[in-house]
This record gives C-alpha cells, structure tokens and sequence, in this order.
C-alpha cells in the first residue's frame, strides 16, 4: 500500500501540470484593482460633470425633467464609458504581460487567444445592446445591462484561466439584476460592479496567485 502513494502523488502532479498547461494563468491580480480604480475615477467623472453632482434627473425614457435636451449627456456618459473601458484593458493587458514576462512564460498563446474571444464576443453583444438602448433614450438600463453582460464574460472566460473570476462573474450578474430593478441607482451599482468589487477581487487574486 506504501508503495503506491509515490505512483499517486506522480499522477496527482502530472494531471495538474495538464490543467495549468490548459489554462491562462498570466491575469495579474493587480490589473483588477487598476481596473476597478479605473471604473471609480470614471464613475465620479460622470456623477460630477455629466450629471452635474446628481442634480440631473430623469424619467422612466432618460428625458431630462428640466429640458427635453439628452444628447450631451448621452454622449458625455458614452464617452466616459468607452475612456474608462480602453485605459482598463490597457492596464490589465500591461499587467498581466509583464506578470508573465518575470514568470518567464509565453503570454498570447492559444488559451490567451481562447479567453479574449470569449470575453470580447460576449462583450461585443453587450455593448450593442447597450448602444440601442441609449439611441432610445433608455440610459436608466444601460448600467445594468453592462453589469450582466460583463459577469456573463467573466463565467465564460472562466473555463480558461482561474476559476475564482467566476465568481466575480456572479456578482457582477446580480449587481447587475439590481441595477434593473432599482433604475435610481445605476450609477451606485456600476460603481460597486466595476470598481469596488473588481478592487477586491484584484486584492485577493493577487495575494492567492501573484506573491
């Protein structure tokens, strides 16, 4: 019976050397809390330029109570949106680079090229949907549609890399299923989506994987 342990613990270490091989380990923990101070930054941008400190107020269509004028705030929230999106890749694409540059591994390979398509497909059908609603004149749901899509990207991108980015999928989704029902509070979701959580989740990777 002794004998066998050698042969199981080789098995045992074989088979997680498979599954590493098999998965993108390079996402550095700290591109979550960039990200998430990216999202922060970009939330406060909004709340005190878009919306004038949150004395902007709208109803159930996202027509201004005050003036029937939407389209600068539109394209003011748009832009913050898509400014915040590209310096958050950015970050993360720089971190998790140089993170696997002082490991001394690849980082675009196949299972890199496998967790950026599942992300940017899902995300792709995200922004699109997020796009009509705001060309309607929805903008009270954007916030929650983002929320929903993201987590959905995460779950799915989960089956390459950590499994923990899971469950910051899960959260994101039901953040995400609250900013719908609590159309107010868009801004304070997002914000507790994209920035706090992401700035958790990047803490705790990191402490788990990068040390």
């Amino acid at each position: 019976m002794k004998e066998t342990n050698p042969t199981i613990q080789d098995i045992k270490a074989i088979r997680q050397m498979m599954e590493d091989s098999s998965k993108f380990l390079s996402l550095s923990g700290l591109s979550g809390v960039a990200a998430g101070l990216t999202a922060i930054i970009g939330a406060a941008i909004a709340y005190y330029f878009v919306l004038d400190k949150g004395t902007i107020i709208y109803d159930e269509r996202m027509v201004d109570l005050y003036s029937n004028n939407t389209l600068s705030i539109r394209l003011g929230l748009f832009t913050t949106a898509v400014v915040v999106f590209i310096v958050a890749v950015t970050l993360a694409w720089w971190l998790s680079y140089r993170k696997a540059k002082k490991a001394k591994v690849s980082f675009w390979t196949h299972t890199a090229k496998k967790v950026m398509w599942s992300m940017v497909s899902t995300l792709t059908v995200g922004g699109l949907f997020s796009l009509i609603l705001i060309y309607h004149e929805n903008i009270r749901l954007v916030a929650s549609v983002m929320l929903i899509f993201y987590g959905l990207a995460l779950i799915m991108a989960s089956r390459y890399t950590q499994r923990d980015i899971q469950y910051l999928g899960y959260t994101e989704i039901l953040l995400g299923l609250a900013a719908g029902l609590f159309l107010n509070f868009g801004l304070i979701f997002w914000t507790l989506g994209f920035g706090v959580f992401h700035i958790i989740y990047g803490i705790v990777m990191y402490l788990k994987y990068d040390r």
